[in-house]
């Protein structure tokens, strides 16, 4: 079996990704995917991320999106109230608690984004996010 295919390769590099953001979250209680939820909500319009969004956004199903949502409800940081458009849908809010952390998260996001990358020059990062991009259709 050849294991330098693009598919297997990039599997493997988000997984060292999440190996390595990890730890870095542990201060705050918070997996890899509960965080992202988190940046995805402080970088849209407030009130306007749909359960929906958020499963299209990290090609997740909705049980998992679920299971995320639940453990953020609990942790404090997330609602979700019936969607006033479509009451077949929720939406997701960030709470008072979400909004107090938010400067001190995303300076986490800063430092995991220099772990994840630390083996790569600013021109590679640059390539590296442009040839992603490309592979996932954006």
């Amino acid at each position: 079996m050849n294991f330098d295919r693009v598919a297997i390769l990039v599997k493997k590099a988000a997984l060292e990704a999440d190996k390595v953001q990890a730890p870095i979250l542990q201060s705050y209680d918070l997996t890899v995917a509960q965080y992202k939820f988190l940046k995805k909500l402080y970088y849209s319009p407030k009130d306007s991320v749909r359960v929906m969004d958020l499963e299209n956004t990290f090609s997740m199903t909705h049980s998992t999106a679920i299971d995320i949502l639940q453990v953020l409800e609990k942790k404090g940081y997330t609602t979700r109230i019936v969607n006033p458009k479509d009451a077949r849908s929720k939406i997701v809010s960030l709470t008072d608690k979400a909004y107090a952390e938010q400067k001190e998260l995303e300076a986490l996001g800063e430092e995991m984004e220099i772990a994840v990358t630390k083996n790569l020059t600013e021109k590679e990062k640059e390539q590296l996010i442009l040839l992603l991009k490309k592979l996932i259709g954006e």
